[in-house]
């Protein structure tokens, strides 16, 4: 097991789905239930991103955002701060194809960085990523300054980028970095679900 803690972030407003999307289900097992299974035999510590009670009954702490409307930039202050282990890897809970090898893969190239962070193109995945403790006075001077962009942390701290090359030894990266926002993406979730199963194991 890994001595590191995975924190799930939940506390987003689920504006354009009309109803909270940690609750919806993909598969069997609802978004958010579904990744603390993947990710509870491999790390140490969960953590779940969240500003109330809703989620209690998972067994796993719930940490409030310290800074409130700041949306996942306020997340990842809270639970940095709470977490037991200065390595921390981070998942959005509507992301229903999260890859644990690739979290872990992440993990163990952290040392010399302050975070690791895929990267296609010209665009980030900081909503799955790794962020040290040594991150938080970036963290916390973004929020001092204001800005919510949670990509912004990236020219105040050592950061390992991997590229699109290196993540499709994963998987696709448009399924493993698929989230849902919309009613529309739940459908299409729900089909690439069944593709998966049908198809060859991953």
């Amino acid at each position: 097991m890994l001595e590191a803690a995975a924190v799930i972030l939940a506390g987003g407003k689920s504006t354009r789905m009309g109803q909270n999307k940690a609750l919806l289900k993909i598969r069997e097992h609802r978004m958010l239930e579904d990744a603390v299974t993947k990710l509870s035999g491999v790390f140490a510590e969960i953590l779940i991103s969240a500003n109330d009670e809703l989620y209690n009954n998972l067994n796993k702490r719930v940490v409030p955002d310290v800074y409130k409307d700041f949306g996942p930039l306020g997340g990842i202050h809270a639970t940095l701060k709470q977490s037991g282990h200065h390595v921390n890897f981070f998942t959005a809970c509507d992301m229903p194809f999260i890859d644990v090898k690739l979290a872990v893969y992440m993990i163990n190239l952290i040392e010399g960085y302050d975070a690791v962070v895929p990267r296609i193109g010209e665009y980030y995945q900081p909503l799955f990523a790794v962020y040290t403790k040594d991150c938080l006075q970036a963290v916390e001077s973004l929020i001092d300054a204001g800005r919510r962009k949670t990509s912004a942390i990236y020219d105040l701290v050592r950061v390992k980028f991997i590229d699109t090359h290196e993540l499709c030894k994963f998987g696709n990266p448009d399924e493993m970095f698929f989230n849902v926002n919309t009613p529309l993406d739940i459908e299409l979730a729900k089909n690439m679900a069944r593709r998966k199963q049908d198809g060859p194991t991953d």
